[in-house]
């Protein structure tokens, strides 16, 4: 291996530090979530007080983090991939720069939604209710 394939820092152990923290994270976070979705579907959880639960600026912090750590986790390793399988340069930095520009953008968006929406719309919460 030459010491171009190795990245910046000439080690690769950047790229493997990094997904291994993001993974973690969701190691820690996807059964909270994947609980919350199963104990709402059940009926444990009610859609109004997951909904009251979600609006709180905790939760929307904690939810930004997951974001962050998915992003992070997607990122290193489609970069990762693209550095060992496109062996042309121009191809690797045009297909880099793509995928950043998709992922902060769904970052944004993500963020937006997560941020600037106040209540699920929820239509049979809204039934009866004048």
């Amino acid at each position: 291996m030459s010491e171009k394939d190795l990245g910046t820092a000439g080690t690769g152990y950047h790229d493997w530090y990094w997904q291994r923290i993001s993974a973690a994270f969701l190691l820690l976070t996807l059964p909270v979530l994947m609980g919350l979705i199963l104990f709402t579907y059940n009926g444990n959880i009610s859609f109004e007080t997951l909904n009251l639960w979600l609006t709180q600026p905790i939760s929307k912090t904690l939810s930004n983090l997951f974001v962050l750590a998915l992003l992070v986790h997607v990122w290193t390793g489609l970069k990762v991939i693209i550095e060992d399988y496109v062996h042309a340069s121009s191809g690797r930095v045009m297909i880099l720069n793509m995928l950043l520009i998709f992922i902060i953008g769904l970052g944004a968006y993500l963020t937006y939604h997560i941020w600037a929406e106040l209540a699920f719309n929820c239509l049979s919460c809204n039934v009866g209710k004048g």
